[in-house]
């Protein structure tokens, strides 16, 4: 049965929101373009967070030191918080040309994903982008789930690690990525032809 919770309604996704669980909360620390508001973790949680190298930021945003009852009842009792959690706000949209501009310009491989509302799917693939080295996430506006924490948590720390933005017109974006060299594939499960048999340009969209 699918979990329900994973949708979350257009009305609750607000510009802040809570990421939590170890890795995706560091990845949120790290990324200079998100915005962060509070760090909320138990003693455990900070005597293991004060050995990350290079988090400078820890010494500049603002922490409170709750127990795990206090964390599960900000972000609900069911979520694996791992004693974690940070406010943040969503990553600043940019133009599909802003995006474009901000990628290689000889080599870069895309992700377009259209119409996904379940949040656990989204992070899944935002995981697997970042094991394999994706550049950068498409993701259409209409009928898709915006930034969330269910994300945050399933992609491992993928949704700070790998660039993305959201559009408003599909067949805009993908004119504007062909004007701008990207070769446009898509999947399709009955295919003649495997994934690893094709050739593929150095410029592409899948």
């Amino acid at each position: 049965m699918k979990n329900k919770s994973r949708k979350i309604p257009k009305r609750q996704q607000n510009s802040i929101f809570w990421v939590y669980g170890y890795h995706a909360t560091v990845a949120a620390l790290r990324n200079i373009n998100r915005r962060k508001n509070e760090l909320l973790l138990t003693t455990d949680a900070q005597k293991k967070i004060i050995q990350e190298k290079d988090l400078n930021i820890l010494s500049e945003i603002k922490q409170k030191i709750l127990t795990r009852v206090e964390i599960d009842n900000l972000v609900g009792k069911n979520i694996n918080h791992q004693g974690i959690c940070l406010s943040v706000e969503k990553i600043q949209k940019k133009t599909i040309k802003e995006f474009i501009s901000e990628q290689d310009e000889n080599n870069s491989t895309l992700v377009l994903l259209d119409q996904l509302e379940d949040s656990q799917n989204v992070g899944a693939i935002f995981r697997s982008a970042l094991a394999f080295n994706i550049n950068g996430i498409i993701l259409t506006e209409n009928q898709s789930v915006n930034e969330n924490g269910f994300i945050a948590k399933s992609a491992c720390g993928g949704l700070d690690k790998v660039p993305f933005t959201y559009i408003s017109n599909l067949s805009s974006a993908i004119k504007t990525l062909k004007e701008n060299g990207y070769w446009v594939y898509g999947l399709d499960g009955k295919a003649k032809k495997l994934i690893s048999e094709i050739d593929f340009p150095k410029k592409i969209v899948l």
